[in-house]
């Protein structure tokens, strides 16, 4: 229901909105704006920015379209897993996107040195990325030992890029690892889900991928869409 292009215009409170919105779909069918505004804790004049923004005249009209799109799930339910990878895709025609993977690319391309940090499931793609990287001969390490001793202090990381990947952009160990390459001179790409998360203020360029994060039957935080960054 939202293209890239309209994520992206959001500031910080309509991102808000966004993220109540595809974290309590059904939910939301069943609210008044007043409601709505209580439970995200912003006003309504907010959320009915928000909803203009995106294409909607009021909240009645956006209550019918998720009411509709969510008959159309029930009908094809096995279409909907696949959403966050279409809304991935769709943002491949953007022409911002398509700057800032070039922009990440040339910082890569340049770096005597690339480093590569995440964890759990970020850490698996991590390790992909290095040997990815190492295959068109950028010299890459990978760490997703968040407890590894860092380097001397006394290094100079002044031709290095440090790549985090985090879903969440919160993690204390990822917030940690870019503090310390910053200060001693590294450059710091970030990519993540959350264009306002820590991690991504923090870094010196982010790359972010606004789609719905999808969690599974153990409570891990995993986006699909991450894994096509690399490929």
């Amino acid at each position: 229901m939202f293209s890239y292009q309209e994520v992206r215009s959001l500031n910080q409170l309509e991102m808000t909105v966004y993220k109540f919105i595809i974290s309590h779909p059904r939910d939301v069918e069943g609210l008044t704006i007043r409601q709505m505004a209580e439970q995200s804790h912003v006003s309504a004049t907010t959320i009915l920015r928000f909803l203009k923004k995106v294409g909607y005249s009021g909240f009645s009209e956006f209550k019918f379209a998720l009411k509709q799109q969510h008959q159309q799930e029930a009908i094809q339910p096995k279409l909907q897993d696949l959403t966050p990878i279409k809304q991935f895709f769709e943002q491949l025609s953007d022409h911002h996107f398509n700057h800032q993977i070039e922009r990440a690319a040339t910082m890569a391309a340049t770096a005597g040195t690339t480093i590569f940090f995440g964890l759990g499931t970020s850490g698996s793609l991590a390790q992909y990325g290095g040997r990815l990287f190492a295959n068109y001969g950028i010299y890459t390490l990978t760490v997703a030992d968040p407890f590894r001793t860092p380097p001397g202090t006394n290094r100079d990381f002044s031709d290095s890029l440090l790549i985090l990947l985090s879903v969440s952009g919160e993690t204390e160990e990822v917030l940690q690892q870019a503090r310390f390459y910053k200060e001693h001179g590294a450059s710091t790409l970030a990519i993540t889900a959350d264009a306002y998360s820590t991690l991504a203020q923090l870094a010196d360029f982010d790359i972010t991928y606004n789609v719905p994060q999808i969690q599974d039957v153990q409570g891990y935080m995993s986006n699909p869409a991450a894994r096509c960054i690399f490929t």
